[in-house]
């Protein structure tokens, strides 16, 4: 005897027995060839820490831009980094059809390769 039947025996739910239930299939059981994916967007890489030492920086010195000068310039320097590295994601974001040695996909280079290998 199952303990289950001890504690569920007054009209209480008890576990569904698997046989029972019939399966359903409301869609097919196969992949889509195509992909719906949207954009990760998250903070890091985008100078937030230079920025903050930015403006610590100018509040410790009553805000005298003359005074702040290295962290204004790592500051930039960071920016234009981000901008380069924003430039070659879009371009890379616009190739459809993936290189051999590619680790990371787009949703676009997916959707290329579940068209081209579709599933059965």
């Amino acid at each position: 005897m199952r303990l289950s039947q001890i504690f569920f025996k007054h009209n209480a739910r008890s576990p569904q027995n698997p046989d029972k239930v019939p399966f359903k299939e409301v869609m097919p059981l196969k992949l889509r060839n195509r992909v719906a994916g949207g954009t990760t967007k998250t903070l890091e890489g985008k100078c937030l820490y230079e920025m903050s030492l930015v403006f610590a920086c100018w509040k410790n010195s009553n805000f005298e831009p003359n005074k702040c000068h290295n962290e204004v310039q790592n500051f930039y320097g960071c920016y234009n980094r981000y901008m380069k590295d924003a430039a070659l994601e879009k371009e890379f974001k616009k190739i459809s059809v993936p290189s051999p040695d590619t680790k990371v996909f787009t949703k676009n280079q997916i959707t290329y390769l579940l068209q081209k290998y579709p599933t059965v």
